[in-house]
């Protein structure tokens, strides 16, 4: 080889090396602001996706969470999501997404944040949530809606227990009512077309009353 192959031999792998130092460079400067930037210790993602060994998604956290290998298209919701194999969601975790019967969802009655229980067949079957509008819960359901539910209602000052008849989605009729609002205490009877048949109340410093009536009867005061 003469000296001239040999020069140009050299120049090009000292541009070689320039370009991998300036990359080395590029690439330290990028390392160093990011650990100057992001705090210690943290992680930061906008999602993750957990799968099982056959690379099923099975636990999706985010704001909202990865929607692939999600039965679920309208959930989308800041929360962690607990997936059946199917796909199905069986426990979520967050802001709580409209409740979801036998493949439909029906409207909230105000935006909700806490735990959300679901059936094999991705039913909501029961909550423990704070709403928006005032109202804590914590119910179970049955397939066609609420069954059993503690209540604290800020608007209206009830506090209790409550246990519904089994009507279609989106029917609700409660059988009992068991509370207190204001100094008054009382549990309540009603037939399932929402009559009151019987109340026991005691109401501040009077005697306890207990009132019975018969279908159709106006409601006790």
């Amino acid at each position: 080889m003469d000296t001239a192959a040999r020069i140009a031999r050299l120049e090009t792998q000292l541009r070689r090396q320039r370009i991998a130092l300036f990359a080395m460079a590029g690439i330290g400067a990028a390392g160093f602001v990011i650990a100057a930037t992001a705090p210690a210790g943290m992680i930061e993602a906008r999602a993750i996706r957990v799968v099982d060994a056959a690379g099923k998604p099975r636990i999706l956290i985010g704001a909202p969470p990865p929607a692939e290998g999600r039965e679920r298209t309208d959930g989308q919701t800041a929360s962690i999501v607990v997936l059946g194999p199917d796909g199905r969601d069986r426990v979520i975790l967050g802001e709580e997404p409209d409740p979801r019967l036998a493949g439909r969802s029906y409207p909230r009655v105000a935006g909700a944040y806490g735990l959300v229980l679901h059936d094999a067949a991705g039913s909501e079957r029961g909550a423990m949530s704070w709403l928006d509008n005032g109202r804590g819960v914590i119910a179970l359901d049955r397939s066609g809606g609420d069954a059993v539910a503690m209540i604290v209602n800020e608007q209206s000052g009830f506090a209790g227990f409550t246990v519904n008849y089994a009507n279609p989605p989106g029917k609700y009729a409660e059988g009992v009512r068991l509370g207190t609002r204001g100094d008054t205490a009382w549990l309540e009877l009603e037939d399932r077309d929402g009559g009151q048949r019987a109340k026991l109340a005691v109401a501040g410093d009077a005697p306890p009353a207990l009132v019975v009536r018969s279908k159709g009867a106006p409601p006790a005061p």
